[in-house]
């Protein structure tokens, strides 16, 4: 399943699970209705479909100064990425999707319903995905406490998605490899995808804790104004 070549590794066919059960309680689909049956026909076709993907490398930071952190010749901008990178020497870059086949599964676009609802599975496939390689690279690396920063996530000052380009850039060709691309916006095509950097850390780091989103579905920790404050 991985392929490895230079430092960068590529898995492809990155095991999940799907509890329907589970996701028919939590997404609030009422037993035994039209809906429910619906909702377990998609996951079956997400079963058979499915592909997910990640691709990582092992690099090392050069330096860090003030606001921004070079790794490998590539320059990024971010005062909490400095912070957090102070005294790591090795990080991961990394891009997860959950795959081209699934996004480009056909689906009627006038049915919300399938929409929300397949869209509900991408996102469960992709969170099983992260998991998967959080835990590869942790095995692979001999790393208890593996944490990551993403580009454009926990508010858009923190680190801007801009800085997608550089990211991709480092890692190497990521649309031949696993299929994702960026758009002219610098938003990843297949959408339900993930990019970022890696790395060891003492303490836990998740984006949500510099979040200020109050009403966000997917927050998995709580705002940390002190954290946040320190950013200013």
């Amino acid at each position: 399943m991985a392929e490895c070549e230079k430092n960068i590794s590529v898995l492809k066919g990155i095991p999940f699970d799907i509890d329907a059960a589970s996701l028919v309680e939590s997404l609030r689909i009422r037993a035994g209705s039209e809906e429910e049956t619906t909702f377990r026909e998609l996951v079956e076709n997400a079963r058979e479909t499915a592909n997910p993907k990640a691709i990582y490398r092992t690099c090392f930071v050069d330096c860090v100064n003030n606001d921004e952190v070079t790794i490998e010749g590539v320059r990024f901008e971010s005062r909490l990425l400095s912070k957090k990178l102070h005294s790591v020497g090795r990080v991961f870059p990394f891009v997860i999707t959950s795959g081209r086949e699934l996004y480009e599964y056909p689906l009627d676009r006038s049915d919300f319903l399938k929409i929300f609802l397949w869209d509900s599975l991408l996102e469960h496939i992709l969170h099983e995905a992260a998991g998967f390689l959080r835990s590869e690279i942790s095995r692979n690396n001999l790393i208890e406490n593996l944490v990551w920063m993403s580009p454009g996530s926990g508010d858009a000052e923190i680190w801007a998605l801009q800085q997608q380009k550089e990211l991709f850039s480092l890692i190497g060709n990521v649309k031949e490899e696993i299929g994702v691309e960026l758009n002219e916006s610098l938003l990843m095509i297949p959408t339900k995808s993930i990019s970022g950097i890696a790395f060891q850390s003492e303490k836990d780091y998740r984006s949500c804790m510099v979040c200020r989103r109050v009403n966000c579905h997917y927050r998995s920790a709580p705002y940390d104004r002190k954290l946040r404050d320190s950013l200013e």
